[in-house]
């Protein structure tokens, strides 16, 4: 499967379109990760992130759970409904192992189309 290229359009920004999302409570959980997600007016699906500092201090952490949740997203992102998608990286992906985490995204994906 070919990742998609990810927009400035794809990408879910600003104070407003968060809380938004947050307002709608709907939200599915993964072993390392929290979705949350709303119902979009475009014609494809937006990603935003939340990786804090209690995550892990380590900024390479977290920076490194970001690349993994914007890769994971390219890679659904075709198949995805108009979504605004919002992802949480719960403590516990810090510590899991890449392949774990990654594998815990892709299974995730899926699971917002239903």
């Amino acid at each position: 499967m070919r990742a998609a290229k990810t927009t400035r359009a794809s990408v879910l920004s600003g104070k407003a379109a968060f809380d938004r999302v947050f307002v709608a409570r709907l939200k599915r959980n993964s072993r390392y990760f929290r979705f949350h997600f709303a119902a979009s007016e475009l014609d494809h699906a937006r990603l935003g992130m939340a990786v804090s500092r209690r995550v892990d201090k380590r900024s390479v952490v977290r920076n490194r759970l970001r690349r993994q949740i914007r890769q994971s997203f390219r890679l659904a992102m075709a198949t995805l409904p108009n979504l605004d998608i919002v992802v949480n990286a719960k403590p516990e992906a810090a510590q899991a192992p890449r392949g774990e985490v990654w594998r815990d995204l892709l299974d995730a994906w899926p699971r917002l189309r239903a």
